[in-house]
């Protein structure tokens, strides 16, 4: 009998590699059943909120902390935050495939046409992902951090929304939010590309962390082999009546994906530290603690 697996997932950019996985049956060659399970949206009535500590850090994958799903991936800074603060057990197992592309936009006809004119602007962002520690890495290079103003207002739908709507002055958007902004004649401002890493609950052993990632990396060839065939997937992202959206909207060299991989403690350490710098998690924790590495030990 196959080995049930429930993965939680935000965005399909994310986790295109498990979605082809899926799709091409390679779960299935390693005896697993994979069941996604979509991330929490936030409540579009909410009020903005510019305090990080204001804003849990399991808001949107509070389905894994609550033991519904057994893995998800997010961005590195957000990953370690988050396995700093889980009750459930939750690690950081390894580098996720998806090197994920996020820039910051400003409305057609903004004003603001360079980092620089974002000082002291509001920027939209989801508090704990990448959107979040992605623009203050960005715009720490053009501003002072007293300047940096995001805030947060949850997933890309709302954050594009308000910034269509000049609630705020600018929005980070990954795809197909990206190209729906570019094809809607937005201003992109800067852009970047991430690393993020997968999380796993203590209940996978190793035999089916391997099964899992042996699927996954074969699914990131089929993915480079041929980008287009799989935007569906992303495509499927954007809520219809914001779109549509065709395959030659996309810059198919946005779409990143590299073979899963240990997570280096250099790496480690360096990301870690500057979220210290940032306040934006307590000091004195240890690669040790928050990273899995039995896991990547066995590859």
């Amino acid at each position: 009998m196959a080995r049930k697996i429930i993965n939680e997932y935000s965005q399909a950019v994310f986790n295109l590699p498990w979605l082809v996985a899926e799709e091409e049956g390679l779960f299935a060659q390693e005896g697993l059943e994979v069941e996604f399970l979509r991330a929490r949206d936030r409540n579009p009535t909410q009020a903005v909120e510019a305090d990080p500590e204001k804003v849990d850090p399991f808001w949107r994958h509070a389905p894994f902390e609550e033991g519904a799903a057994q893995c998800f991936n997010a961005c590195e800074w957000g990953q370690i935050r988050r396995s700093s603060a889980s009750t459930a057990g939750g690690r950081i197992v390894m580098r996720r495939p998806a090197v994920v592309s996020q820039g910051l936009f400003a409305r057609p006809g903004s004003a603001i046409a360079h980092p620089q004119a974002l000082r002291n602007r509001t920027v939209a962002v989801n508090f704990h992902s990448g959107s979040h520690y992605l623009a203050l890495q960005m715009l720490e290079g053009f501003m002072a951090r007293d300047e940096i103003k995001v805030v947060h207002l949850g997933q890309a739908r709302l954050r594009y929304q308000a910034m269509m709507d000049g609630k705020v002055d600018a929005a980070a958007l990954m795809e197909p939010y990206i190209a729906l902004a570019e094809k809607s004649g937005c201003q992109l401002i800067m852009e970047a590309h991430y690393a993020g890493s997968e999380m796993l609950s203590p209940e996978l052993d190793g035999e089916t962390c391997d099964a899992i990632y042996r699927a996954i990396g074969e699914a990131v060839r089929l993915i480079n082999a041929d980008k287009g065939k799989y935007l569906h997937h992303i495509i499927a992202d954007l809520p219809p009546e914001l779109g549509p959206l065709a395959p030659d909207d996309f810059r198919l060299a946005r779409l990143r994906y590299v073979a899963p991989r240990p997570y280096a403690e250099e790496e480690f350490e360096k990301t870690y530290q500057w979220m210290v710098s940032w306040g934006l998690i307590r000091p004195g924790a240890t690669y040790g603690e928050l990273v899995d590495n039995r896991i990547g030990a066995r590859r």
